[in-house]
């Protein structure tokens, strides 16, 4: 499933989501005939996942972004990509991987993403969010004797002039920057993971980077990183972080698309977990025509 804003859902034979393995509906593209690969959603864990990623994604000046899922061999799962635009222009940026698999793990996924919706717009800055985040995570974890959930989380705010992003890396996935040169920065862990220290809450830093007009963020859950292929070798960042220059140029659905479909030519079983990825690009002279 590939989302990007401003535009209707999109799912191709690259992208099919397997959301479980009850009897329902088929999703294909019909233009791509018969796929390799059917996607059959029962009827909760389609509803969890729409609801976690959304219908339509909405129009966001200075911006462009698409967002990518497929679930892991038939279980909807914790992995989660949000954009949320708020306040005074100020827009937050999340990609997540919850600890688990099926319903469990994609209500604390929703409760990640809600959460740190709520903390975003309530005017605080990634460190504080993620440190409140942590707090909540640990606490609801142990209340409902879940004490081996966690998860890794890397959330941003961008400014209104979408010049700059401050951001946590709670023990996620690298993201990955494009700058409109072609040089690239890599965005790593700025603290723990969320959920595995309760009284441990001054471990959550943060970071800021600068975006030039044109930059281009792409972020990724590990099931990227960590599919294997026919020799047993992982996809990895570097195949990752190269695959992603080489495509830069290509639209953000694209883009996102045509990452699946490269992890899937690569790897040479059952897909073992959820991808979520998320391609998002900035330009400066939206914000200004718009204002």
């Amino acid at each position: 499933m590939v989302i990007e804003n401003g535009g209707p859902e999109k799912v191709t034979a690259a992208g099919l989501d397997v959301l479980g393995q009850a009897p329902g509906r088929a999703i294909v593209d019909e233009t791509v005939g018969t796929p390799s690969h059917v996607a059959v959603a029962s009827d909760d864990a389609h509803i969890l996942v729409q609801r976690l990623f959304g219908g339509i994604q909405q129009q966001i000046p200075g911006m462009r972004y698409a967002i990518a899922y497929r679930a892991a061999n038939g279980q909807s799962g914790g992995d989660i990509a949000d954009v949320f635009h708020y306040d005074n222009d100020h827009v937050s940026f999340l990609i997540a991987d919850i600890a688990g698999k099926g319903s469990a793990a994609a209500a604390q996924a929703a409760m990640v993403k809600y959460g740190l919706r709520t903390l975003a717009s309530a005017g605080l800055m990634p460190e504080s969010v993620m440190r409140a985040l942590n707090r909540l995570y640990f606490e609801s974890a142990t209340f409902e004797n879940q004490p081996e959930s966690f998860a890794t989380v890397f959330f941003g705010i961008i400014d209104a002039t979408r010049r700059f992003l401050f951001y946590s890396n709670a023990g996620h996935e690298p993201v990955l920057v494009i700058f409109p040169d072609g040089t690239h920065s890599v965005l790593g862990s700025t603290g723990p993971l969320v959920g595995v220290f309760g009284d441990q809450h001054h471990l959550f830093k943060q970071s800021t980077i600068e975006l030039p007009a044109g930059s281009l963020l792409i972020a990724a859950t590990d099931g990227i990183t960590e599919t294997r292929g026919s020799n047993g070798e992982f996809y990895g960042l570097e195949r990752f972080v190269t695959f992603s220059l080489q495509n830069r140029n290509a639209s953000e659905s694209d883009i996102a698309q045509s990452l699946l479909t490269d992890v899937n030519a690569f790897g040479n079983s059952i897909q073992r977990d959820d991808i979520a990825v998320i391609v998002c690009r900035f330009s400066l002279d939206e914000v200004s025509a718009a204002g």
